[in-house]
């Protein structure tokens, strides 16, 4: 009888816990990583447009607090994945959000900017993680 007890107990707080776990997953922030292979003899061209187009852009969205960050890396070891953008937003709605805005915003500014990009991807995918730690914490 104990042991029924017992696993009744422990089946309320795993359901208990995983909803909240769920809950509060949906509040934290979030990683957006976009991965694409360039060609190592294209690489200068593509890091010129976006230095020079996208990242004052990208600037502007984080001085008005609409994400938390961003940023570029590389390729300098591993995989042939080696041109890589990343924005830290807190969640899908703001990304969302953010990114049709984003696009909306390049377009009007510089059209065809990211045609002139885009032409030198090989391939490309895009993963969303939950940052489960980051220190600092992103300003709220």
């Amino acid at each position: 009888m104990k042991k029924l007890i017992l696993a009744c107990v422990i089946a309320v707080l795993v359901v208990f816990t995983a909803n909240n776990n769920f809950a509060q997953s949906e509040e934290q922030p979030l990683l957006v990583v976009s991965f694409n292979m360039v060609a190592m003899a294209d690489m200068g061209k593509v890091s010129q447009v976006a230095d020079s187009l996208f990242v004052p852009i990208l600037k502007e969205f984080v001085d008005e607090g609409k994400i938390y960050s961003f940023g570029r890396f590389n390729h300098f070891w591993g995989d042939e994945w080696n041109f890589n953008m990343w924005y830290t937003v807190k969640d899908m709605a703001t990304f969302d959000a953010f990114w049709e805005e984003y696009v909306s915003r390049v377009n009007e500014r510089h059209p065809g900017a990211f045609g002139s990009v885009v032409k030198y991807f090989q391939a490309h995918k895009d993963n969303i993680y939950t940052i489960e730690q980051q220190y600092p914490e992103p300003q709220r």
